[in-house]
């Protein structure tokens, strides 16, 4: 059985937007309500002519091996597939939204009446795949992978950004990279254990916290060129000089994830601090 995944490169995305349009037609999301599936947030870094930087950050559902918007969901609409795929099974969400509160990624929008309506108009009423209000998210384009072929993101990717893996081949090339360790995960120390990863821009970190994060049009607490306590290499080096790691993501104690291994960590600090 596959497992899927994805892999974006922060170095090669272009910011061109042809993912988020591809990914509209494939999936018909109501873009003239600006709600989308995936979307790139082009976000400005640096204090002066020679540290400023323009990176494009891409962000869509992360496919959690431990998805909290499954665990909420009241009716088991929100499921995830033996493939890793998490989806909604739109005969069964009643639109409550709890998974869209749970989601620590901010990946879900609410499918209205309203945006039904205008969707016959757009997508023509004989061709909708969705017609009934509820919540809607990143699927990977399953049908598309089902058919042996990519998500539209990636397929229509400009700069190859968007690489599409399957984690239980050793032999995928795209897997290879993500087990190699260059790539990163938004907030794994929530425990939630995403699949899609991220090159950083040289060796910095992609820090995300949802604590700082205004919905999907916000870019928020995005920080892909490196959060307030360093960056993945800058911690790397003081561990080794100084045999433990002096600056830590912030962790929420509170979380339902917080009994993971990195939270323990994070408590080990706290109590030598």
């Amino acid at each position: 059985m596959a497992h899927y995944a994805m892999l974006i490169d922060l170095n090669t995305c272009t910011g061109c937007n042809a993912c988020m349009a591809a990914c509209a037609v494939e999936n018909q999301t109501p873009f003239w309500s600006d709600k989308w599936r995936t979307q790139v947030h082009d976000i400005s870094k640096g204090k002066s002519d020679e540290d400023a930087m323009r990176v494009f950050f891409p962000r869509l559902c992360n496919h959690c091996d431990n998805p909290p918007c499954v665990t909420v969901c009241p009716t088991g609409a929100t499921y995830k597939m033996d493939n890793g795929i998490v989806d909604v099974d739109d005969d069964m969400c009643m639109g409550c939204q709890a998974c869209t509160l749970a989601c620590p990624y901010d990946a879900r929008y609410a499918l209205d009446y309203d945006d039904n309506t205008e969707k016959k108009a757009v997508f023509g009423e004989e061709t909708l795949k969705k017609t009934r209000p509820g919540v809607d998210k990143c699927n990977f384009c399953r049908d598309r992978v089902e058919d042996n072929r990519l998500p539209a993101c990636v397929e229509t990717c400009v700069g190859n950004a968007r690489q599409f893996a399957d984690l239980d081949n050793p032999n995928d090339p795209v897997t290879q990279i993500i087990n190699s360790g260059i790539a990163e995960p938004l907030m794994a120390h929530l425990g939630t254990k995403p699949n899609v990863y991220y090159i950083p821009v040289k060796k910095q970190t992609v820090h995300f916290e949802r604590g700082t994060f205004n919905g999907q049009k916000s870019e928020g607490g995005l920080h892909p060129m490196g959060g307030e306590n360093g960056t993945t290499f800058e911690r790397k080096q003081n561990e080794d000089m100084h045999g433990h790691t002096e600056h830590h993501a912030a962790f929420d104690a509170n979380s339902p994830f917080a009994n993971t291994p990195n939270a323990q960590i994070t408590d080990l600090l706290r109590e030598e601090a």
